[in-house]
């Protein structure tokens, strides 16, 4: 397992793109931009929500990108400063990562896992998704951080004095492109629970050497569905055509 405090960001992108070394490459046959969403597909789709502060996002905000390329020199773009560009190369990597083992891919809901592993605990989660709602008294404290806050939240700046407290972590997949996943990592005390979690997250055990306890992501089941989601703006929750995967580490 890597060092969790001391491992930077881009070695943390150099761990997951290193995942494709031994995956052929493929073309990019189609980009699909939305409002919230990106789409990459070859032989199979993978997508990401934009890694920006606001949704939706403005269309003139896109990235542009020339059709004829490869998979992998899109996800090359992971590595980008721009959390657009980085968006875009993590749903690159998506969709030429494989599919997980049958027995892996269980239509379960990552909030539903956080309440189940946060009873009596202190959980804190990274991004605020639509479950935290109905999370609120449901544990012996909640913390969601926000780089803008809704109400109840927290400010993003506040996670190195309040994380370390937390027994279960949750933290969304866009921290992969916004380039603050490593700094996030070191706040979390050794003891705590991590999950990474999210459309945006790639589904493979490699994210385990991390120091996350489960990966929740999703695979794409019905690619023209979700395509049409995309293209009519849809944010994630109300997309078709994705199973919900989560992967356990041995380890819990």
């Amino acid at each position: 397992m890597m060092n969790q405090t001391a491992i930077t960001q881009t070695q943390v992108i150099d761990h997951i793109l290193s995942q494709l070394e031994t995956i052929p490459d493929q073309d990019v046959t189609c980009l699909t931009y939305g409002a919230h969403i990106v789409s990459v597909e070859s032989s199979s789709m993978g997508i990401a929500t934009w890694a920006c502060g606001q949704h939706p996002i403005s269309l003139d905000s896109l990235p542009e990108i020339g059709s004829s390329h490869s998979v992998k020199t899109i996800a090359g773009l992971l590595h980008d400063k721009d959390p657009m560009k980085s968006s875009l190369g993590l749903a690159a990597v998506n969709s030429l990562l494989p599919d997980p083992l049958p027995g892996d891919m269980v239509d379960v809901n990552a909030g539903d896992l956080i309440l189940e592993l946060g009873r009596k605990k202190r959980v804190a989660v990274i991004g605020h998704f639509p479950f935290v709602e109905r999370m609120k008294g449901k544990f012996k404290e909640l913390m969601v951080f926000e780089k803008k806050p809704q109400s109840g939240d927290l400010e993003a700046g506040l996670i190195p004095k309040h994380l370390p407290s937390a027994d279960i972590v949750a933290i969304t997949a866009t921290t992969l492109s916004n380039g603050t996943l490593a700094g996030i990592l070191a706040c979390c005390q050794p003891s705590a629970v991590k999950l990474i979690i999210g459309p945006s997250t790639p589904v493979t055990p490699a994210l385990f050497a991390l120091g996350f306890d489960y990966v929740a992501g999703v695979v794409v089941q019905d690619g023209d569905l979700v395509k049409k989601g995309i293209e009519e703006g849809c944010s994630f929750k109300q997309i078709r055509g994705v199973s919900h995967v989560i992967l356990q580490s041995q380890s819990v």
